[in-house]
């Protein structure tokens, strides 16, 4: 199967002739902006990328505003990022969204995707984390792995079992979708570590998991309600941030990088994969709850070396996208320009909704020099501009949501309780309360709330859904924290 996708692939890209380049398709054309290098840690480096972005006939970046627990903007709600080097009042952010969006002389507009490293929050070369970082504020949150360590990658990450995880990020996000004009939020590392070992030993994910499976003790590493149990954990997130930024931003879209570890990877054999199965990370299935508008995939496959796995990959992207987008990003860090431009036409051809390079730090692996680089890049593979493409489902949607959060009688997040749309569609509330249906109707619903443990139950009725936007049904008010 994964060769005759190859060849499939190959046969595609082959006929991707010059009268096609002249006249392209809309599709997404991106780079990656990470802030460990230089690109958009002073004004002078913003106003260079977005002049290389331009001149590569790329229609987006997405800018990593928030690298370790961190911002790389004004007036969030964690510390400034130590490596800002720019004057304390200068907001990169929003020179990055007022550059990107200068339409003036006929310049095409580029869109702007804050990129937030979600559940890995610090690096432990990096010393303390400061005040008003997650991690001083909440250290009960660090993730551990079964023997205890919480080294994980070099990094130090947050459980998402634990329910103050989920409510930071997701506060987090919201803030950067409703303060600025950003065209979308982009998630990584969402997901539990790479490195060997049982991950997820937060104590009080273990509890919640125990709890909600009438056990007791340290869970088995290999048992599938474990298992099961740390994907919903990842996914809790990703739904949360989805609903409430919809809520917040209607029209912000949400993405995320998504892993293509492993061996070659289809559909049939998906639930065996290990971004699935090792880092808990099963975006298959934020697509079919339609709770991801773009899958960016990090397709990141050596040219030589791994000839099958970047077309199997994007294949599979391809393949369960529905009604969203699969954007492939190509590590063109990790190939020669040749064979980096090579899979992004590749991927163009097996029909992607896009592109996305990693990275704008690191363009080849020939150390060309970027200025060369961007000057092939539009030279060979993009002469002309594109469009993005149109995502239907937010420019003319003809469905919405339904969110809300349970709180108790003191306030605290209801932790497990039934909720029913239209006695047809349930879930159970995750740590912080919330539920969401998504794909709902326009129209009024109603929604039945059942206490964990309980008698007492609560229905409202007429929740009036309007197209592409979030209708909020709460049970009770949450307590100060």
């Amino acid at each position: 199967m994964t060769r005759r996708i190859a060849l499939a692939a190959l046969a595609a890209t082959l006929a991707t002739g010059a009268a096609a380049q002249q006249e392209p398709r809309p599709q997404l054309r991106a780079i990656w902006v990470n802030s460990w290098n230089d690109g958009m840690l002073s004004p002078e480096q913003v106003e260079q990328m977005v002049r290389d972005v331009r001149s590569a006939n790329l229609n987006a970046v997405v800018v990593e505003v928030r690298k370790v627990g961190d911002a790389y903007y004004l007036g969030g709600l964690e510390p400034r990022a130590s490596n800002i080097q720019g004057p304390e009042d200068w907001d990169p952010l929003q020179q990055i969204i007022d550059l990107c969006h200068d339409t003036s002389g006929g310049q095409q507009r580029i869109e702007v995707h804050a990129w937030m490293v979600t559940f890995r929050v610090w690096r432990n070369s990096l010393g303390a984390p400061p005040p008003g970082h997650l991690l001083h504020e909440h250290p009960e949150v660090v993730m551990t792995s079964a023997s205890g360590d919480a080294d994980g990658e070099g990094s130090v990450f947050a459980d998402p079992g634990h329910p103050i995880t989920e409510d930071w990020t997701v506060a987090v996000y919201r803030d950067v979708a409703a303060r600025y004009d950003v065209d979308g939020v982009h998630f990584d590392y969402v997901r539990y570590p790479e490195y060997e070992g049982d991950w997820g030993h937060n104590p009080v994910s273990i509890e919640r998991f125990n709890r909600r499976n009438n056990l007791t003790g340290v869970p088995a590493s290999g048992d599938p309600r474990w298992q099961a149990w740390r994907r919903e954990q990842v996914r809790a997130t990703v739904r949360r941030v989805y609903g409430e930024v919809m809520e917040a931003n209607p029209g912000c879209l949400v993405s995320a990088s998504t892993l293509n570890w492993g061996l070659e990877t289809s559909v049939w054999d998906w639930p065996m994969s290990r971004p699935r199965l090792q880092a808990h990370q099963d975006w298959v299935s934020f697509m079919d709850e339609g709770i991801l508008d773009l899958n960016c995939l990090m397709n990141y496959s050596r040219f030589v070396t791994q000839p099958l796995r970047f077309p199997t990959y994007t294949d599979l992207a391809i393949r369960t996208r529905l009604d969203r987008h699969a954007i492939i990003g190509a590590g063109v860090y990790m190939n020669t320009v040749e064979h980096g431009f090579t899979q992004l036409r590749q991927a163009l051809a097996m029909g992607a909704d896009g592109v996305l390079l990693y990275d704008y730090g690191t363009t080849n692996n020939e150390d060309l020099p970027r200025d060369a680089y961007f000057a092939r890049l539009r030279a060979e593979v993009f002469p002309t501009r594109a469009e993005v493409p149109a995502r239907l489902w937010r420019s003319r949607p003809n469905t919405g949501a339904v969110i809300g959060q349970v709180f108790d009688g003191q306030g605290n997040w209801v932790d497990g309780a039934t909720v029913t749309l239209d006695g047809v569609r349930s879930m159970v509330t995750d740590g912080t309360g919330f539920y969401g249906f998504f794909r709902v109707d326009p129209g009024p619903h109603t929604v039945q709330v059942t206490m964990p443990q309980a008698a007492r139950r609560v229905t409202g009725e007429g929740v009036i859904v309007e197209p592409g936007r979030a209708a909020r049904f709460d049970v009770g008010s949450a307590r100060d924290r």
